[in-house]
């Protein structure tokens, strides 16, 4: 059910229901909305919407922006570290587009930013109802110094193949099949999230994978051989802009909550110790182990294709790439973006 405050019944993401003919019912207050995934809340609540993506101390960060319109993710990734962030369930829409609109450009004043949806939500899976794809691609495709990414586990790309890819990166999280099937609840199978890549760089995108997390189990190897081969035969490589790989890692508090949400789970069958930003992570030689093949599999087709490990330490960095790429605003320098 979709819920609309009635301070945002004049947005845009309700106009844009009202021209769909998609029923909403009007409310006063949230609280009296079901706290369930089924459930979506348009609010006229003001927020800090474009900020630095969350940085890992101890660990090498990019200086990535992420901007916030939508709070809550229909998928049920069992590993999402949503469900310790956000204090709801139902998926929260901000009605204030004029002030998300006004922070965008404002980045854009200070300097050179990767700017993206997909932190608080999935940035495509309420696409075909609320159309947001349009809005961002309207703000960012007349700004310079913006490279806007759309991150996501669905193949729900439809608006997308409308709207100019000018500057534009559109990227999926990716796992193998059965990793996929048993903790990625609800999302696009594999093959339909590289089917739709395939189909977003042949109209002319750029496309972006994330192997994050990588998750240990009995058949690792072929598992992730698999779908890095159904990558290589289907997206050409200069299409691609970049692919970011990280390890399961978990905050304490993740735990009992996937085990009393969760009868059966794979996350927790390989031993974790916790690292210096208080994360529960695999230990370091199976992490470098995991990362090194990912990485060598990845070259075997790909030479040239800029990889980047995401919140990993700069040991790390130096045992497998032989340099350290720096904090924040000298890390970013790395990526394609910056050489254009």
């Amino acid at each position: 059910m979709i819920y609309v405050e009635k301070d945002s019944l004049n947005s845009l993401p309700v106009k844009t229901l009202e021209k769909k003919g998609i029923n909403f019912e009007m409310i006063d207050d949230i609280s009296i909305v079901e706290d369930s995934k089924r459930n979506i809340v348009i609010t006229s609540n003001l927020n800090k919407f474009v900020h630095p993506c969350p940085a890992t101390k101890n660990y090498r960060c990019c200086n990535y922006q992420v901007v916030d319109a939508i709070e809550g993710c229909p998928f049920d990734c069992k590993y999402c570290i949503l469900q310790v962030y956000l204090n709801h369930e139902y998926i929260k829409i901000y009605s204030k587009t004029d002030l998300i609109k006004r922070e965008i450009i404002e980045l854009n004043k200070r300097g050179r930013y990767r700017l993206g949806t997909g932190e608080l939500s999935d940035s495509l899976a309420l696409d075909n109802i609320f159309e947001f794809s349009k809005f961002y691609a309207d703000i960012v495709n007349n700004l310079e110094n913006i490279q806007f990414e759309f991150k996501t586990k669905s193949k729900n790309i439809q608006n997308l193949l409308n709207i100019n890819p000018k500057n534009i990166v559109v990227s999926w999280s990716l796992n193998p099949e059965f990793i996929a099937e048993k903790e990625e609840l609800y999302a696009a199978p594999i093959k339909d999230r590289i089917e739709a890549a395939k189909k977003c760089s042949e109209y002319g995108y750029k496309v972006s994978f994330h192997f994050d997390p990588l998750i240990y189990y009995d058949d690792f190897e072929e598992g992730y051989s698999s779908v890095i081969d159904e990558l290589f035969e289907n997206i050409d490589e200069n299409s691609v802009e970049f692919i970011s790989i990280s390890t399961f890692r978990f905050i304490p508090e993740l735990y009992d909550i996937v085990r009393e949400r969760f009868s059966q789970t794979m996350l927790f069958e390989n031993r974790f110790i916790k690292a210096g930003d208080g994360k529960l992570r695999y230990f370091k030689a199976l992490r470098l182990y995991m990362l090194r093949f990912v990485v060598n599999k990845i070259r075997s087709y790909w030479k040239n294709v800029f990889i980047y490990f995401c919140m990993e330490q700069d040991d790390i960095w130096e045992k497998l790439f032989k340099f350290d790429p720096g904090e924040r605003e000298v890390f970013e320098k790395n990526f394609p973006w910056y050489k254009i």
